[in-house]
């Protein structure tokens, strides 16, 4: 099983049988037999039959089935067995959004868009955080109306249109789309639930399995007939000409855009007075973009900061391998979600590293001073003194 499980709290894998488990408790039940005789571990049947349970997390749980469902799974046979086990976990893949459990961090983001004031939210985060996986879940729930009791952000009660967007076709169908549907061959086991998917359409150009349109079934049940969302895949290196026309319930950037890229899908979203997300890593520095959340501050944006120390899915000693592992200059940016600042276009030096405490400049030192008057650009100065 290809599926990513991140161990976090006290969730574990078994180091005889490969599997994942929700708790200690869970691990403990599948285990069987006399400690240092036949001690083992239960097969997914056995573990099954005893009532345990598979969610489309990839773990398992200690949760037992009403006994006349045990008595029903117990008169089986081992194929009718099997043949029920994985029409259940194709069930279970099929509806991950059933499962989506966001860190104390996401939840803030995803909670930031419950005022109707609120139109442009920033989760500004380091590096494999998972602050496009939360965007994925929140824009599947726009999709389908599908929000879980817990939900405290922005809701739409009718079927929605929306642009999903990143910088290139190969990057858009590598996180963003393959997030939303589940990897090529898969889809329907993304944030989006299988059920949820009326109509995929592969993009006619560009890298292949990429998708250009979803339609998706938003509501309904019982007598109530559901509606159609959709989502289009967008890219920045469309350009700003291709970003135009379309009304808007929602945009959502994943990765930095640029700015002109940036107030054209704001700008689609003008006529529903709907909701604009990004999540990135600030690598850029203090650009255009992150200047109007962080400097700027216009009425209805909010910025969520998530550090890798938010990241529940990193032990602190994967934590300090990680921090470890990036160059100086760009350690606050890629772990912390801080703009990289003190790195130059010539000296890629962090401003730790090239900071020296106030101390009064002895008269003696030859002095140097540059300016540069701004026409078309801010001024900009620089006083030195060499010792």
């Amino acid at each position: 099983n290809a599926m990513k499980r991140q161990l976090r709290g006290d969730r574990n894998q078994c180091a005889a049988s490969g599997n994942y488990f929700n708790s200690t408790a869970a691990f403990d039940k599948h285990r069987v037999g006399e400690f240092g005789k036949d001690r083992g571990c239960m097969s997914w049947f056995e573990m099954a039959h005893v009532g345990m349970h598979y969610g489309a997390d990839g773990f398992w749980r200690g949760s037992k089935m009403p006994a006349a469902l045990l008595d029903k799974v117990a008169a089986m046979s081992p194929a009718a067995r099997a043949a029920a086990l994985t029409e259940i976990l194709a069930k279970l893949a099929g509806n991950a959004l059933a499962d989506y459990r966001p860190y104390p961090k996401q939840l803030e983001f995803h909670a930031a868009g419950g005022p109707l004031t609120t139109r442009e939210r920033l989760l500004k985060a380091g590096n494999q955080l998972g602050k496009t996986w939360s965007a994925c879940f929140e824009h599947a729930m726009h999709l389908t109306g599908r929000y879980p009791d817990w939900w405290k952000g922005a809701v739409f009660d009718e079927p929605t249109i929306g642009w999903a967007a990143s910088e290139t076709s190969q990057s858009t169908r590598d996180t963003v789309q393959r997030i939303l549907l589940g990897q090529v061959g898969s889809w329907g086991t993304g944030s989006i639930p299988r059920d949820a998917i009326a109509e995929i359409k592969r993009a006619a150009h560009g890298v292949p399995d990429a998708v250009e349109t979803v339609l998706v079934k938003h509501g309904g049940g019982g007598d109530v007939q559901a509606g159609t969302s959709r989502v289009t895949i967008k890219t920045y290196d469309q350009g700003r000409l291709r970003w135009q026309g379309e009304t808007l319930d929602w945009v959502w950037f994943d990765e930095e855009p640029p700015e002109d890229i940036y107030f054209e899908g704001l700008t689609r979203t003008n006529a529903k007075a709907g909701i604009v997300t990004l999540t990135f890593t600030p690598l850029k520095g203090m650009s255009a973009v992150v200047q109007r959340f962080l400097q700027e501050k216009p009425a209805g944006t909010v910025v969520v900061n998530m550090t890798i120390h938010d990241a529940e899915h990193y032990t602190p000693e994967q934590r300090a391998a990680i921090i470890a592992s990036y160059p100086a200059h760009e350690r606050e940016a890629r772990t912390n979600g801080t703009p990289t600042l003190g790195s130059g276009r010539i000296f890629p030096l962090a401003d730790d590293a090239i900071s020296e405490s106030q101390i009064a400049i002895p008269a003696h030192w030859p002095r140097i001073c540059g300016l540069d008057f701004g026409w078309d650009h801010p001024t900009a100065a620089v006083w030195m003194a060499w010792d």
